[in-house]
């Protein structure tokens, strides 16, 4: 039997494959031993890092792992000769040959007895000199990929892991700047892991189901010696820090334990050289009972300056079972801010700069029940609780008794909706709701019963908005009820007041008013807490004086629907004003600018309007029809109707399909229709960034004489039509047989003041240039083109019948200011508007028995900005009777009032017309009368005038007017009293008069013939 089996071993040594596999171990057996290993890692460790290692391997196995005894690993340079590291015991045990029955094991990582020291000197730390620096390779770009969810294995593998660490010390020095050291010594780790087989590793939350059994030991049977030393804080203690996790899942008997106890109610530290003394703990143990399917709270306490703030104890039973049930009350529960606030106030800079006080409890809060019917009660009690973080606002809550009981249904597999928006919740009620916060008081009641009814109350007072904005002030007292059957559709009634409202708009504060908001509104949901639209209705905004004097009134009926795009509905939205009462609540810089609007918008204007709005991402639709009254005017039927459509994608355009204005009965009506676009690379568009495409026009059209405001009636037909084509507005005035009267209703009497303009007809056409550039002046050349006339004129294309209104110095006497002629119109001219000028010319007003010509009149509108506006003409005055102008008494004494004159004037520049007004005027026909007048107006009366006057009769009078100074010369025809006087020239000059004191004589002498 021996002979066979050497025989048998001797054939398979001679085979070849068999002395191949044993020098392959003798190979591996040479490279992989402990003295192998004690040469060749250090040697490595030290060429390619700044350290040196020494250690005592008592095995080195490819297969199975290292382990070492006595491993000090040394740092170079800096820290030369410093043990970073040092262990009795270092391992490393795995088993290769495992994955061939699938499985990855590390049976051991173990540190006994290790020593780490972390050094840092000149901002250099020593486990940053262990590489040797390398030239900084380019890192290759890498292409950005999706997240992994998981990690793929294919082959179903299971692993088992156990992690040993025992008397651990660990040590810290920084030596640059803020100095401190600080360690812990004596400290132990173990953790064991055993998974089930998978084939993807979760990069989640998830990855705690494949593992089956659990165990984690922090420090179990002993305390944790912890120091700290630095200039501010020297702490050094040995502290209760114990935890313990044990979880066997996949046993027969599962097992699950949770113990810990951190802190202690004794923490003693210095902080700047005074003793501190803090206390805070966490102690608990959570147990599990697998013959009665049982999870025991023991205990969970957490302490703070030596009281309880939290204690909490109960039971799971039925844990793995579907229909599991919990016992959870909280005991103890005191938790007092105003102790630990003591303690942080010392700790300035260690902590944030904060200010606690007061007193909390959750005592009597439980969880008890079935894991489908849960009752959960919530006890919250403050009182003088206070919170302020630095310069911050101060947070108080003087009190607050919250009571809150809840039915849960935890088992709920149902997702959420939007008529269930929590689907674990069965129901809800609210037995208590009482907090006062920073002033403000809420007072919260009702209940929720899933998918059957939603009833809340909430009552808030003294809400002071100065505490949120500095724009608004006032005080805020509001409440809000609904009742609904599921948070799908929340009908809310609102009855909110503010007491005090200011608010403050460019620096200028209101005085305060009194706000008050009423309605009912119905909030609609799509999804979960995701509201889809609100419909209001009735919903009114009052604002009135501290007097309660009405001032503003706001009623409001539509819908909002949210959502990609927005889509206003209001139908309709009403506004009063009471403009008197509104400008009493109003700020200076509103007062200012509405305060002279109040003779056009009256005592009491409202507005009614439709609003239907679509807000889009890249367009808006925008329709309304809005109706006004203003009293100001007499308005009461102002329509306005709108239909406009902005795009705001690559076709920035607005099209106003619709834009209508109409009053007094359809009187007055104004249109406008077209688009506004951007054009690109097309430099300076004319309407902000725009060119325009639109036809407007204005209409008032009357067959009966009617009645439209401020004492005003028309009748006939006036029309303005206007094409606006990029740069170019074209258009006409026409006018059919239109006559204007006004009144002021105080005819007959003394004050009475009428006009009357009648037969109003006209064909003038325009056009507009809105890329005018300014060029040369139009007024400047020779002053013989004021006098001269070239070419024919064309017809007239304006003329009024006549015009009569009260005489100007004779109350309750009519007076014709323009006279019909049996062939002819009172008033007839040629006006044409061109290149941004307008030209008017055969000017003819029969007028005071007499005519007013004109011709050569030009007034340049320029860009439309007064600076660059200017105008000049002539006037031929002939034959007109200025006795008509005075009083009957008066000018029966006058013998002749016939004025023949002619009259030149220019001027640039309106913003300052006088300054800039130059004027000649030469009346070459004037009665001795007026003549004497004209005299006086232009030389101081005295003995020697008088002379001049009964001496001489006036021959022609040369005015001229020029930067704000008049000039005059008044020339007399030869009489025989004049060989008694004589005056040089045969004239009277008058040089460099203010136009003020001219103005002021000329008055002056008027009212004497008064």
């Amino acid at each position: 039997m021996g002979s066979l089996i050497r025989e048998t071993i001797l054939r398979i040594a001679g085979k070849r494959w068999f002395r191949l596999l044993f020098v392959l171990f003798l190979f591996y057996k040479l490279i992989f031993n402990s003295f192998t290993a004690d040469f060749v890692v250090p040697g490595i460790v030290s060429r390619f890092t700044e350290s040196t290692l020494s250690c005592n391997f008592t095995t080195f196995s490819l297969f199975f792992g290292i382990e070492a005894e006595s491993v000090e690993l040394k740092t170079k340079g800096v820290f030369d000769g410093e043990v970073l590291f040092q262990t009795k015991r270092l391992a490393l045990r795995y088993n290769l040959l495992s994955l061939l029955f699938l499985k990855l094991k590390i049976s051991e990582v173990s540190i006994e007895n290790g020593n780490l020291f972390l050094h840092e000197r000149g901002g250099v730390w020593n486990f940053a000199t262990l590489l040797k620096p390398s030239s900084a390779a380019k890192k290759p770009v890498e292409k950005e990929s999706e997240p992994l969810d998981e990690i793929k294995t294919y082959l179903p593998l299971a692993a088992e892991a156990h992690i040993r660490l025992e008397s651990f010390h660990a040590k810290i020095l920084k030596e640059s700047e803020k100095r401190f050291s600080g360690g812990i010594s004596d400290f132990s780790f173990r953790l064991d892991l055993e998974s089930n087989r998978f084939t993807s590793i979760p990069l989640s939350i998830s990855l705690l189901d494949q593992i089956d059994s659990f165990y984690f030991a922090l420090n179990p049977d002993r305390s944790l010696p912890v120091e700290w030393d630095s200039e501010d804080l020297k702490w050094k203690q040995t502290l209760p820090v114990s935890i313990l996790l044990d979880w066997k899942r996949a046993s027969d008997h599962p097992v699950f334990l949770s113990s810990m106890q951190i802190g202690s109610d004794d923490i003693n530290f210095e902080y700047k050289n005074k003793p501190i003394h803090l206390g805070a703990s966490l102690n608990h143990k959570i147990e599990y009972f697998p013959d009665k399917d049982q999870v025991q709270i023991e205990k969970f306490i957490l302490k703070v300056m030596g009281d309880v703030w939290l204690s909490v104890k109960g039971e799971v039973n039925d844990t793995f079972q579907d229909k599991r049930s919990v016992n959870l009350s909280v005991g103890e529960s005191r938790i007092q801010l105003t102790s630990l606030n003591r303690t942080i106030s010392q700790l300035k800079g260690l902590v944030p700069d904060m200010t606690l006080g007061g007193e909390l409890s959750l005592q009597e809060t439980f969880v008890q029940g079935l894991w489908n019917s849960l009752s959960v009660f919530l006890n919250l009690q403050a009182k003088d609780v206070y919170f302020s973080k630095a310069n911050a606002k101060a947070h108080k809550v003087p009190k607050a008794n919250i009571n809150l009981l809840a039915n849960l249904n935890l088992a709920s597999e149902k997702e959420a909706t939007a008529a269930n928006p929590i689907p674990i919740l069965k129901d809800l009620d609210i037995k208590n709701f009482d907090l006062v916060y920073n002033g403000i008081k809420l007072v919260l009641g009702g209940s929720v019963k899933s998918e059957e009814s939603v009833s809340l109350n909430a009552h808030l007072e003294d809400l002071n908005l100065s505490d949120f904005s500095n724009a608004v002030a006032g005080k805020t007292k509001a409440d809000v009820k609904i009742n609904a059957k599921d948070f799908a559709n929340l009908p809310v009634h609102l009855d909110v007041v503010i007491d005090g409202f200011r608010y403050s708009l460019d620096r200028s504060r209101s005085p305060s008013s009194r706000l008050a908001l009423n309605g009912d509104i119905v909030a609609r949901f799509s999804k979960p807490f995701g509201i889809s639209s609100v419909e209001a209705s009735s919903v009114a905004l009052n604002q009135k004086t501290l007097a309660y004097g009405k001032a503003a009134e706001l009623n409001l009926s539509g819908n909002v629907v949210l959502g990609e795009e927005i889509h206003l509905v209001t139908n309709p939205l009403s506004l009063n004003l009471n403009l008197p009462n509104l400008l009493l609540t109003l700020p200076l810089v509103l007062k200012e600018k509405i305060a002279p609007l109040q003779n056009i918008l009256g005592a009491d204007p409202s507005i009614k309007a439709k609003l239907d709005v679509l807000l889009g991402s890249d367009f808006q639709k925008i329709k309304a029809n809005l109706f006004a009254v203003l009293p100001g005017l007499e308005m009461k039927d102002l329509v306005i109707s709108a239909d406009v459509v902005i795009r705001k994608g690559k076709e920035k355009k607005i099209s106003i399909n619709q834009f209508q204005v109409s009053a007094f009965q359809k009187t007055l009506v104004i249109g406008l229709k077209g688009s506004l676009e951007e054009k690109p690379n097309v430099p300076n568009p004319p309407f902000g960034s725009y060119f325009a495409s639109l036809d407007a026009n204005i209409r008032l059209f009357s067959p009966e004489k009617k009645y439209l405001l401020k004492g005003t009636s028309f009748s006939g037909e006036l029309a303005l039509d206007a094409q606006v084509r990029d740069y170019d507005v074209n258009g006409s005035l026409v006018s059919t047989a239109s006559g204007f009267t006004y009144t002021n209703n105080l005819c007959p009497g003394i004050n009475c003041k009428m006009f009357l303009a009648e037969n109003i007809n006209s064909n003038i056409p325009f056009h507009h240039n809105l890329a005018w550039k300014k060029q040369d002046s139009l007024i400047v050349g020779d002053k013989s083109v004021f006098i001269k006339t070239y070419g024919r004129t064309p017809p007239p294309n304006l003329s009024i019948s006549q015009i009569v209104g009260t005489h100007p110095y004779v109350a309750d006497v009519p007076f014709v200011y323009v006279k019909n002629q049996p062939d002819a119109p009172g008033l007839s001219a040629r006006i044409d508007y061109r290149e941004n000028y307008a030209t008017i010319e055969a000017l003819k007003a029969y007028t005071l028995d007499g005519v007013v010509l004109g011709k050569n009149i030009i007034f340049n509108v320029g860009a439309g900005q007064a600076k660059d506006m200017e105008f000049r003409g002539n006037i031929q005055i002939r034959d007109i009777d200025l006795k008509q102008l005075m009083p009957p008494k008066t000018r029966d004494k006058i013998d002749d009032g016939k004025v023949k004159a002619d009259l030149n004037l220019s001027g640039r520049d309106l913003t300052e017309p006088v300054a800039n007004l130059d004027l000649f005027f030469s009346i070459f026909q004037i009665g001795s009368d007026f003549g004497k007048s004209a005299l006086n107006v232009i030389s101081t009366q005295n003995f020697l005038m008088d002379r001049i006057t009964d001496s001489y009769s006036v021959n022609k009078i040369e005015v001229s007017l020029s930067k704000g100074l008049v000039y005059a010369d008044v020339f007399f025809r030869r009489s025989l009293l004049s060989l008694f006087a004589n005056l040089e020239d045969s004239k009277i000059s008058q040089q460099r008069m203010p136009l003020a004191n001219f103005l002021k004589r000329a008055q002056s002498e008027i009212q004497s013939y008064q």
